[in-house]
């Protein structure tokens, strides 16, 4: 679920409505406009259907009997399209048959007679709309707390247990594509953070954290996964990259791209150096093995005066 459409949702909610017949349609877009719905109306079926593939849609009402495609048909391909709108067929007293094949295969959430009574149907609107709406925040909550489960809250990358669980899954299965280099763990740590933090202060500090943050994600490559998982030490899991591009210059690039030029955080000019340390990950290693080689690296970089990397033997 798109978050903006559910705040959005607290304000308006979206409504769609197929019928053949342009007087219906007027009759519903008047009734529901004056609850101050945003009501979208279609004569075509063809039309309605591209207009969920493009838009959400929280509730869709729909004639049963029309030339170009059934009600019971268009509902299922809508539930295909946007299973989680609300659905709502709106029937003749013939159509017993083909309103029973809407409940089974449209998943129509209710069913009213035509013609029908116009505060009825704005009660099973409203109604209907208010239990989309308890269930979206129920999903946007839970996606909430999975989000502070795993995400560093400064810099919007995995945290530390996040990026820990997939090293561990990397040491059971690593690289076995054939042509590929092993995987690596890469630390990264920047240089005199605490000198940083003291010269432009604290709020600079985690501005300079998240530039790091995103310098890492806008030049490494979507598959590769970056984490924070200390306070200035970031990690990333690089993987099935060709052996024509070693380690080393991986690492370098890193090096270079985060020290490249002078940054300005909050206007203080802030130039970056980086420790950086890789460790080979290796089938059936531990993942606490992989970052102590890696760490144990890193601090051999640090102790050299940092602005380099090394290896892990």
């Amino acid at each position: 679920m798109d978050d903006t459409r559910y705040t959005e949702r607290a304000q308006t909610s979206r409504i769609l409505c197929l019928d053949d017949e342009e007087a219906v349609l007027k009759s519903l877009r008047r009734l529901l406009k004056n609850v101050r719905y945003e009501v979208t109306c279609h004569t075509s079926a063809a039309a309605a259907l591209a207009f969920l593939e493009d838009n959400d849609v929280d509730l869709i009402i729909s004639d049963m009997r029309m030339p170009e495609m059934s009600g019971d048909k268009f509902l299922t391909k809508a539930a295909e399209i946007a299973p989680h709108t609300v659905r709502i067929l709106l029937t003749g007293y013939a159509d017993l048959d083909s309103t029973i094949n809407a409940i089974n295969d449209g998943k129509i959430h209710r069913y009213m007679q035509k013609p029908w009574d116009n505060n009825e149907l704005l009660e099973v609107v409203a109604s209907e709309i208010s239990i989309k709406q308890r269930e979206d925040e129920r999903k946007h909550y839970e996606k909430l707390v999975k989000s502070l489960a795993t995400t560093d809250g400064l810099t919007g990358l995995l945290n530390r247990s996040a990026f820990i669980e997939q090293l561990d899954a990397q040491c059971e299965c690593g690289t076995l594509m054939t042509g590929m280099a092993p995987s690596y763990l890469v630390l990264l740590d920047v240089d005199k953070f605490s000198e940083i933090n003291n010269n432009v202060g604290p709020q600079t500090g985690d501005d300079v954290l998240k530039l790091v943050g995103r310098m890492l994600s806008c030049n490494l490559r979507s598959g590769d996964l970056i984490a924070r998982t200390e306070d200035d030490e970031f990690a990333i899991l690089i993987n099935q990259y060709t052996k024509d591009d070693s380690i080393d210059t991986v690492v370098e690039r890193i090096r270079e791209f985060m020290t490249a030029r002078t940054f300005l955080v909050r206007n203080h000019p802030i130039d970056l150096t980086v420790s950086l340390a890789a460790a080979p990950i290796e089938v059936g290693a531990s993942a606490d093995s992989v970052y102590k080689r890696a760490s144990e690296a890193l601090v051999r970089a640090q102790n050299q005066g940092g602005d380099r990397y090394e290896i892990a033997d």
